[in-house]
């Protein structure tokens, strides 16, 4: 039996947690580091319907950290 998988468009894997400190978080595995980091910390993520923006990283670990954020405001274009 052939078992088939596809990509998933804007998708990252993501490890979900609940931090007094934080509150509720998302952390992301960055092995390239710094190179992975700048390509990220300027989007929110949405994961279950709430959105996530960036708090740090962890340089030794290779882990990037987003808190949940009540208000996010959304462009639009004209």
């Amino acid at each position: 039996m052939q078992i088939t998988a596809s990509i998933v468009a804007n998708a990252i894997a993501a490890t979900l947690s609940d931090s007094p400190e934080f509150g509720r978080r998302l952390t992301i595995s960055v092995p390239e580091g710094w190179d992975d980091v700048k390509k990220l910390c300027r989007k929110v993520l949405r994961h279950d319907g709430r959105d996530f923006t960036f708090i740090g990283w962890n340089s030794d670990r290779n882990e990037c950290f987003f808190r949940e954020e009540k208000s996010i405001a959304i462009i639009k274009k004209k």
